[in-house]
């Protein structure tokens, strides 16, 4: 019994994540170009979400990842200052579980299993920065 009460708190915490992390308010061109590469965006963000909500860092990574390298195809004109608010929001996402990950991967109480993650997450951010 106990199981099924787990569950339906699990299921009701993930039911909290907003579904569109990035919205578009104001766009130069009407959002025209933005909208399908946004709906891919969020897709990539909703996931990375539900993995990191599992626990499941190397996946939530990946995904960021996805979301983050599917803005370099907004190359037209105007779409660089809206790239580049997404671009910035992934960053600093995959910063936050860098963090997290350096916090529970050193110390006293560091957890091992997690280090693959960490190593992962370090890349991704380095690869990130020299496209910035």
């Amino acid at each position: 019994m106990n199981k099924n009460r787990s569950r339906q708190i699990s299921l009701s915490k993930r039911d909290d994540i907003p579904q569109n992390k990035i919205e578009l308010l104001v766009c130069q061109s009407g959002g025209y170009k933005c909208k399908e590469h946004l709906s891919v965006i969020n897709e990539c963000y909703l996931e990375a979400n539900n993995f990191h909500f599992e626990k499941d860092y190397l996946n939530s990574i990946k995904s960021l990842k996805r979301a983050f390298f599917s803005t370099t195809q907004l190359n037209e004109e105007s779409c660089v200052k809206c790239a580049t608010l997404f671009r910035s929001t992934i960053a600093h996402s995959i910063e936050n579980i860098n963090g997290e990950l350096h916090n529970m991967t050193t110390g006293m109480f560091r957890k091992k299993r997690l280090l693959q993650s960490y190593k992962a997450s370090c890349e991704v951010l380095d690869e990130i920065k020299k496209e910035q």
